[in-house]
């Protein structure tokens, strides 16, 4: 009997607090308070999942007779950069090859290095195990039919050239040499033009081109620092906003009181005064 009155009372004085605060947060200007601290905390951060490095393509072999461009591209990440700099560059060297250009950020380094097509592969390999390869990319452009026309169209322009240095020693007047000089200077830029573009394919066909990005690795994990002084302020509020619930409903609850009490002893004086008649 004693254990269901302990767990009514215990109902009883819970529930008396969840409502008091309720009220105290919907009544009082505290509540305000709580909602501003609440919001003051801001939206939770969404985690974006950092996007994985693109799955390495398989190579194919050089095809003979044919103008394939190779290139790769590998992301790293070591705690020593410089050091892997200096290997990539020696790398380039020992296979005959250069360093194209190299930069270095507080964030992280890059170089690009020249490789003769026939070391391609196992130099990308190799230079694989300078760190932790995050991303690594491989690609081969055909350029043989872009290069044909080149070389045709070079060719009719080195004919044509020909012809008009023919043409320039039989002019026989002051306007005929002119004329025949402008469009010899005409062919001789779209000349070099194509013969610029030939060389360049022939140069990328020959050394092929592999950049290397190198990152740091990411800093060990430390816990946040706590601030102790928001949350005891929070946890004050609340209890300022329960007790302003208490006091309202207490306030709110005297007249019942008032009018209750008295009419409750009345009725058991009644009833004390119908007591059990002697026979």
């Amino acid at each position: 009997m004693v254990g269901r009155k302990a767990v009514v009372i215990s109902v009883a004085v819970v529930s008396l607090l969840v409502a008091s605060f309720f009220v105290g947060a919907l009544y009082s200007p505290f509540g305000g308070v709580v909602s501003r601290n609440l919001e003051s905390m801001g939206p939770t951060p969404d985690f974006i999942e950092s996007s994985k490095g693109t799955e390495p393509q398989p190579y194919q072999p050089p095809i003979q007779g044919r103008m394939v461009i190779y290139n790769a591209h590998i992301s790293l990440e070591t705690s020593d950069m410089q050091a892997v700099l200096n290997r990539v560059s020696a790398l380039a060297e020992s296979y005959g090859g250069y360093v194209a250009g190299s930069s270095r950020t507080p964030d992280g380094a890059e170089i690009t290095i020249r490789i003769p097509k026939g070391n391609f592969h196992s130099a990308v390999q190799q230079i694989e195990t300078y760190g932790k390869v995050l991303n690594e990319q491989r690609s081969s452009e055909d350029v043989t039919e872009q290069f044909i026309d080149l070389k045709a169209r070079l060719e009719n322009l080195q004919r044509q050239e020909q012809r008009l240095r023919d043409i320039l020693g039989l002019a026989k007047t002051v306007d005929e040499v002119l004329q025949v000089e402008r469009e010899l200077e005409r062919v001789r830029a779209e000349i070099e033009s194509l013969q610029g573009q030939v060389n360049y394919l022939e140069r990328s066909v020959a050394m092929s081109l592999i950049s290397v990005r190198l990152t740091p690795p990411p800093p060990p994990f430390t816990p946040p620092g706590m601030d102790w002084k928001e949350p005891f302020e929070t946890a004050l509020t609340g209890l300022f906003v329960v007790v302003r619930g208490l006091i309202i409903l207490a306030v709110s609850s005297l007249p019942i009181a008032v009018i209750g009490i008295p009419v409750y002893y009345v009725y058991r004086r009644r009833r004390r005064g119908k007591g059990p008649q002697k026979t």
